[in-house]
């Protein structure tokens, strides 16, 4: 027997047998593919449907396949006291803890957490001692991400990706310290969310997570939102005066993103806060003491902007103490088929409405260039499933824009260096790249030629002619 086996059949002995029989706690068990190893009398008794009787020894997909299970068991990161709509349309808060050997996911407990089970004390304690049990810090995580200001933790931030978890375990270390944070990347790569995950993972995770959008705000307006303003500073002004964001963060953190757009008169006035900590409101002559930790964040390059002097040098130093330059989405292609999951399966929460993306939507989708990175990517999938009439979702469905960008993308990966070397003229290695284009197009068909050819925009018959010619080759 595998040593997984044996560790799960080992944790199942080790549980009172209470559990799966007597009490009112709906509880399955699933090994690391999500198949059900338990499912308790309480749990076919919630479903209420006959199918799960035989849902042992098979995939919890084949019977809900609006599980979160396989996510929780890839990413290794727990959901507990989630809101989550069944298949049956019943909802209930529910708990997903993974099972490691060490650093590896060898199964899954979940646990549905109903009305009677909170009123039943004996229950309830069961229930945290099984989440202790695998999840030993899990009050402490869970009162953390209560109280905090900012929505988002570590744990929100969905992945697979070995080059992801090291810019998370390298943002947890930046987490410990006080220091200034700078986080690059494209648009919509997430740089918010690791600002927030380092916030709620430091010191500061009680008190206040102030964000402000540095290119949102007119800069007529952005010294009184930043810095504040007193009672008569200016016309329309407020008359008991206006708190500013700087001061709104104080003992927590402020976050500025789209640093790189602030006006340079700005910069400097954001530079001595910086050093010396205190603000002075709009209208005011009162130096007021600040505590406050500073996240910036940009998709400029900044580096660029001090050169053609769009950007302060010193106040680049200042906030580049520490620095996350958080990947693009094609530098992650792992991840894309478990973000679509991820958001196909946010989607049913709060819609009722599943669909199914087929293999070959995914294949195409990972072969994208994401421009929009993963903010693109939920907003393509949750267009596709509105946009679906049946429960599968296919390729035929894919915006034309991304399939072609798709096919033309194909050109750039073919390798020209054999051809060149062998001493081909350039119509013939236009030729064979031309050729390679409309194989790697039929099979995203499915060898299907009339498609093909409308997907490259040609017809029919020169697709066939191009082909012909390369078989008498």
């Amino acid at each position: 027997m595998k040593k997984i086996d044996e560790r799960l059949n080992r944790l199942l002995r080790d549980l009172p047998k209470s559990l799966f029989d007597e009490l009112p706690l709906p509880i399955n068990v699933v090994d690391e593919n999500c198949v059900v190893v338990v499912m308790n009398q309480a749990f076919l008794d919630f479903y209420g449907t006959p199918d799960f009787k035989d849902a042992v020894g098979k995939s919890l997909q084949a019977f809900d396949h609006t599980t979160r299970f396989p996510i929780v068991l890839k990413t290794g990161i727990p959901e507990i006291g989630h809101s989550h709509q069944f298949i049956t349309g019943k909802k209930a808060i529910v708990d997903r803890i993974p099972i490691l050997d060490g650093d590896k996911v060898i199964g899954g407990a979940g646990i549905v957490v109903l009305e009677d089970v909170v009123a039943n004390e004996n229950a309830r304690r069961i229930r945290e001692s099984i989440i202790k049990a695998i999840r030993p810090d899990w009050e402490a995580e869970m009162a953390a991400k209560g109280t905090a200001r900012a929505k988002y933790t570590f744990d929100d931030i969905i992945t697979q990706s070995s080059l992801i978890k090291h810019f998370k375990s390298r943002a947890k270390s930046f987490a410990a310290t006080d220091l200034p944070v700078l986080i690059t990347g494209e648009s919509g790569v997430g740089k918010e969310l690791f600002a927030q995950a380092i916030h709620n993972s430091s010191d500061r995770k009680n008190k206040s997570f102030v964000s402000i959008n540095c290119a949102a705000i007119p800069e007529t307006l952005l010294e009184s939102e930043l810095f504040g303003y007193e009672s008569g500073a200016f016309t329309g002004a407020n008359k008991k005066g206006k708190l500013g964001k700087f001061e709104l963060a104080n003992g927590g953190t402020i976050f500025l993103d789209e640093v790189g757009d602030l006006p340079l008169s700005m910069q400097s006035k954001i530079l001595r806060v910086l050093q010396e900590n205190q603000v002075e409101r709009v209208g005011g002559n009162e130096i007021k003491e600040i505590d406050v930790r500073v996240i910036a964040a940009t998709n400029c390059d900044l580096l660029k902007k001090i050169k053609n002097q769009e950007f302060r040098s010193d106040l680049y130093y200042r906030l580049n103490v520490l620095n996350l330059n958080i990947p693009s989405l094609r530098d992650r292609r792992e991840d894309i088929a478990l973000l679509m999951e991820h958001f196909s399966s946010l989607f049913f929460q709060k819609s009722g409405i599943y669909r199914r993306f087929n293999q070959d939507v995914l294949n195409l989708l990972e072969n994208y260039y994401w421009p929009g990175n993963i903010r693109e990517l939920k907003n393509i999938v949750y267009r596709l499933i509105v946009m679906a009439e049946s429960q599968d979702i296919t390729k035929e469905l894919l915006p034309k824009d991304i399939i072609d960008e798709i096919i033309g993308n194909m050109a750039e990966v073919v390798d020209t260096s054999n051809l060149i070397a062998a001493n081909n003229t350039l119509n013939n290695i236009l030729k064979k790249i031309e050729v390679k284009i409309i194989e790697d197009t039929l099979k995203l068909c499915d060898n299907n030629k009339s498609k093909a050819a409308e997907f490259l925009g040609i017809e029919r018959m020169t697709l066939y002619r191009k082909l012909k010619t390369k078989e008498e080759e």
